[in-house]
């Protein structure tokens, strides 16, 4: 285990990707593998399938299943590929996992089941999942989906107990002090990606944060902060945040905002479709053309 731990290095930029549906709703192979290729062309470190983002908790476990191969074969090795295992039952959450090892996933993101509190029952089940999935652990903190709120501390006693969780994707407000606050806790080594659509990824990396895992539409205004950042130049970091700030906060509107997003990968040429799965926020006129009217403001074209 302790070999296919060591070879899990979270950082730089990974995309989450977003689950395209057809029209009438079922999952769209063929804009995964456009979806795939288009933002791998963006220059991302890897990529994440099955998040919240992902749409995975309005998926069937055959669909999750077919997403996650899809992704893993169209990537064929270019950069690692993490699977979401989210589940509250233990023995769904194993399997998912063992088949996401042997269909080649690099690690896999889990998040504390609902319901769940810190303590010896929660580390029980990261320990299960660890030793019976057989995968290097993202733990995936994120109250507002889950509902479950793990302090520093208890994030730092988590990983002490399971060292297979090798990154925290941390994404509980204020994020930049919560980062700074468990890094200092956390074993040595571990790596901490923040997330929110990436609007605040300048003040995470600021507070060493090692990247960002997100599914922010543009993929390479991320990765241009985050390589400008890691290579000193500071201002040019800045810049381009602010360059992208008004749609990072755009995209990041709650409830809109996933429908938002893939609407703008409809654009770009990456889907096929911008449809949600329901239930789920649809994009309404007067928000697409505000959409029309940034993009235009920005710069961006509808396939750059």
């Amino acid at each position: 285990m302790a070999d296919t731990v060591a070879q899990l290095d979270v950082r730089g930029v990974y995309n989450i990707l977003a689950t395209p549906f057809t029209e009438i709703g079922d999952v769209d192979v063929a804009s995964i593998r456009s979806l795939v290729e288009g933002v791998l062309a963006s220059g991302v470190d890897g990529l994440t399938v099955l998040g919240v983002a992902g749409e995975a908790h309005k998926l069937t476990v055959e669909e999750r299943s077919l997403v996650a191969e899809e992704v893993i074969k169209v990537t064929n090795g270019r950069v690692p590929v993490i699977v979401g295992a989210s589940y509250n039952d233990l023995s769904v959450a194993v399997t998912a996992i063992r088949d996401a090892a042997n269909g080649g996933a690099a690690g896999v993101m889990v998040a504390p089941p609902k319901g769940s509190t810190a303590g010896s029952e929660l580390t029980e089940y990261y320990r299960r999942i660890a030793d019976d999935g057989g995968l290097p652990i993202v733990l995936q903190d994120y109250p507002a989906a889950t509902g479950v709120s793990l302090t520093p501390e208890e994030m730092a006693d988590l990983l002490a107990a399971v060292p297979q969780i090798t990154t925290i994707k941390l994404e509980s407000l204020p994020t930049p002090v919560r980062i700074a606050k468990t890094l200092g806790l956390v074993p040595q080594g571990t790596a901490i990606v923040g997330g929110m659509g990436g609007m605040y990824l300048l003040d995470e990396l600021r507070h060493g944060a090692a990247g960002t895992m997100t599914g922010f539409s543009y993929s390479e205004a991320l990765r241009d902060i985050y390589g400008a950042w890691r290579d000193g130049n500071v201002d040019v970091a800045k810049s381009t945040y602010a360059k992208y700030l008004r749609l990072l906060v755009f995209e990041g509107q709650v409830g809109v905002g996933l429908a938002i997003r893939k609407e703008l990968l409809r654009r770009r040429g990456f889907i096929a479709h911008a449809g949600l799965r329901s239930p789920g926020d649809q994009l309404d006129d007067l928000t697409a053309a505000d959409l029309t009217e940034l993009l235009a403001d920005l710069g961006l074209s509808p396939n750059g």
